[in-house]
């Protein structure tokens, strides 16, 4: 590549009716000042192009540090759900051992009320069985006593017997009672 320098120092051999020496130097001059002004916007960009190379790689480790972030937000969001997903299994089976507690503790209570219920029946029945025998017993007393004054009745004289007859029957009446 040749350079402003180059240019430069650039000299030509003179020879008879050649090109005008002043126009050649001027038209190396301009392209000296072309060249030079081409090195400084090259020096330019490839300054730019550098500094976007830099900015690529700190880019490209911003992106590295976020899709390390974003992997370790993933996983702990994947272990949060997992606490959550054990926890609640937890609360369930707690829940479960504690309905299954209530549950026992309810048909235990129903057993025992039902035994004492079971047990009052029991105890009315026999009370019942004893009212009935109290009232044979009482029906067949009543029944005996009145069967004893019919016959003491039956063994009243009639209206002419006389007062001998009437305690006979007080005596029998004091005797069976």
């Amino acid at each position: 590549m040749i350079t402003s320098k180059d240019v430069r120092n650039k000299r030509f051999e003179k020879a008879a009716f050649g090109y005008k020496q002043e126009e050649i130097d001027e038209f190396l001059s301009q392209l000296e000042a072309e060249l030079d002004e081409m090195e400084r916007e090259r020096a330019e960009a490839n300054s730019k192009i550098q500094i976007l190379a830099d900015k690529i790689r700190e880019y490209m480790k911003d992106e590295d540090a976020l899709k390390d972030a974003l992997l370790g937000a993933q996983k702990q969001g994947h272990q949060v759900i997992n606490e959550a997903k054990e926890k609640a299994e937890q609360i369930i089976a707690n829940a479960q051992a504690k309905a299954d507690e209530l549950e026992d503790e309810a048909v235990r209570q129903h057993a025992e009320a039902m035994e004492k219920n079971r047990a009052e029946i029991a105890k009315e029945k026999e009370s019942l069985i004893e009212a009935r025998r109290q009232v044979a017993d009482f029906k067949r007393s009543l029944f005996d006593m009145y069967k004893a004054h019919l016959e003491m009745i039956s063994t009243m004289p009639e209206a002419d017997d006389s007062a001998e007859a009437i305690e006979e029957i007080v005596a029998a009446a004091s005797e069976n009672n």
